[in-house]
Formats: C-alpha cells, structure tokens, sequence
C-alpha cells in the first residue's frame, strides 16, 4: 500500500506563504502608536453596537439589573479562582521562569479551533483547548525547541504528533477497480494543524527577525519597558498578525484583542505576585476575552439577545457569519462592561466580594459556567 506522503516544510514553506496570506490580521488598520488599546477595544465595540450592530445582536438593559440582582457571588469566587489557578497547576517542571513564560504565552497564542470542536471530539475525545494544551505540553516533555528558531523548524508531522492530529482520513483507490496503490484523503483536521504550524512557524520568523529569542524574550523585554497589560496588548498586536483580533465591518473597526488580552492576564496571574514587570496595576481594565463561549452564556443569562437569524443558525448548527460573529462578540463586552459598572454601582455584595467584579474576571466566570454538562 503506498500513502501520499507529505510535502517538507521550512521557514519559506509553501504553507507559511499560505498562513500570511490568509492571516486576516496582516492588512487590518490598528490604533495610532500610543493609543490605549483597551480603550480602543470598549470605544469600537460600542461604537458598532450603537450603529449596526445592533440590528443583529442588542443589549438587554432589564436583563442586565435582574442578572446583576441575582447573581451567584459563592459561584463566582469558586469559578475564578479555580480558571485562575491553571497557570500555576501545569503539571510540568521547568527550568526557568523564562520557559514557563515562553509554554504559558504559546498556549495563549494558539488558542483557536473552537469550529473543530465535534471532529476534535470524534478522532481524539478532546475539545480545541484541551488539544492545544495536549499539544503545547507534549512538546514540552519531549524537549521540542520552542524558541524563535524552533518554531520555524517545526513541521505538519510534529503537529499531527504533538496535538494527536490526525493529517490523513480514509483511503480510496488511486485507479477505479484497482486496489493495488492506495491513497489517503485529507483528515478534516488537517485543515486546523496546517493553522497551527503556519501560527508557530509565521510567529517564530518574526521573533527571529525582531531579535528576539523566544516569545518570552519578547514578553520580558516590554513588561521591563513598562509594566502594564495595555503596552503589551499594544506590543503583541502590532509584533503578530496571529494576535491582532480585528473585524472590519463596513466602515466599522472593531477591535477585540482576545489572543493578546488573555496572554497579559495570565502572564499577570501567573507571575504578579512574585516578579513586579509582571504586576500590571491595569489589569482590570481588560475586557473580555470573548470567543464562543462567553457570549453563548450571555445569551442564555439573557444580557444579550441576537436576531432571529442568528438564533435560527446556532440552534441548526450552521456558521455565523463575519458580522454577526462580530456582533455577538461586541455585543457581549458591550454588555459585560453594563454587568460591572450596574454591579459595583448597585450591589453591596460586589463592593465586599472577594475578587473583584472586571470584565476579565466575569470572562473566567462565564466560560468556567460554560463548561457545565447541562449548559455545555
């Protein structure tokens, strides 16, 4: 039986030309230098709600007060502290604060597949975020180069290894009626390693061009040049197309930065307490780290309510559309900034809370709830 093989991949791959063309964040216009970019974040989701998008997604003022009201502040706390915790419970050693930096980072970058979640779950019995930490901590164990050069160095079979991939799916005869050569189509995951490796391997060239060892060099050297989760968020954006979460709808910019944000907050969670470049006194100034599940559990909470287009194609399981999956994730900081402001405003309960009420801390507290067998 002869199986196709695969191409060899390098820095100048065909695949990596192929990821920078597709990465959407290459052409995207990002705030002026300088520019607070979580600010940039609430300001353009607003601004969008308020025009257009509303018409696909609104805010549910009531919803919000009668939430705010009821809410579950023992649950919270639980929820937070335990999606907090993950940084610090990786069950790996590691030689340095600079590689546990350079693992943590890597997985925030690669947080992405959520569309491969029912394949994922099929070939391997593991969710997007379970098979990118699977991938990131079996790289780590195997002593697999992670740094700038690494990365490049990287091809589509380390991925279909490391993240349990599969690249190939059933076979078929090469010539009708014969099955002397055999040839494998394309695994319909294929599709998500090849973004991986193009991620890793696009990230790591600008490193190495940058002058940067690894992407925890990079991080070490802004956080040294000011300690705060906006200059990073900032830094990361403008440094790797993979990080600049922007839609363009129209003639709305919409910034989300999701990547970057959740790679500030858990470098900070992780490494606060004990190293002062790490303890940004901003850090509650970050928004959501919305993706799918987050808005999902604000739709059914009842903070936001989609049309009933989009209400029509979550529950057939049909794909949203750039708009409206823009719309449902601005919508929902839109909507998480009401929560806070309403909570700390109005609520004794939240003034005397444990952790503090921030969009970022509601974010843990959504997508842990999310996680829940009858709301999953």
């Amino acid at each position: 039986m002869v199986l196709v093989s695969e191409i060899s991949l390098g820095g100048e791959s065909a695949l990596l030309r192929s990821w920078e063309k597709a990465c959407s964040g290459k052409d995207v216009v990002l705030p002026p230098a300088g520019t607070n970019y979580l600010d940039s974040v609430r300001a353009s989701t607003a601004a969008f709600i308020e025009s257009a998008g509303h018409e696909l997604v609104s805010i549910n003022n009531e919803g919000i007060r009668n939430y705010v009201n009821r809410f579950d502040y023992d649950k919270f706390v639980k929820y937070v502290k335990q999606v907090n915790g993950w940084t610090h419970k990786l069950p790996l050693v590691f030689d340095n604060m600079a590689q546990e930096l350079n693992l943590i980072a890597l997985l925030d970058l690669l947080q992405f597949g959520s569309g491969y979640r029912k394949e994922l779950h099929t070939a391997t019995g593991r969710g997007a975020s379970d098979t990118i930490r699977f991938g990131c901590i079996s790289m780590h164990i195997s002593q697999t180069l992670i740094d700038a050069k690494g990365l490049q160095a990287l091809t589509l079979g380390d991925i279909s290894q490391h993240f349990d991939i599969p690249l190939f799916g059933d076979e078929r005869p090469m010539a009708q009626g014969s099955s002397a050569v055999m040839v494998s189509q394309a695994s319909e995951l294929r599709p998500l390693a090849e973004c991986i490796l193009g991620c890793l391997q696009d990230t790591g060239k600008r490193l190495e061009l940058g002058g940067y060892s690894s992407l925890a060099d990079f991080i070490i050297k802004m956080c040294t040049e000011k300690p705060s989760a906006a200059h990073l968020v900032e830094m990361l954006a403008n440094a790797f197309p993979s990080l600049r979460d922007v839609a363009q709808i129209e003639d709305h910019q919409v910034y989300l930065f999701k990547k970057a944000q959740l790679m500030a907050y858990d470098v900070c969670q992780r490494f606060g307490k004990t190293d002062k470049m790490f303890a940004f006194n901003d850090i509650e100034q970050l928004t959501l780290f919305a993706d799918n599940v987050v808005p999902a559990m604000m739709q059914h909470h009842g903070l936001i309510l989609p049309n009933k287009n989009i209400i029509a194609k979550i529950e057939n399981s049909q794909p949203l559309s750039l708009p409206e999956t823009t719309a449902m994730r601005a919508a929902s900081i839109v909507a998480a900034q009401m929560v806070v402001d309403y909570a700390n405003g109005h609520s004794s309960a939240a003034t005397k809370c444990e952790i503090p009420i921030n969009q970022a801390t509601l974010d843990n507290f959504w997508w842990h709830e999310g996680k829940e067998p009858d709301l999953r």
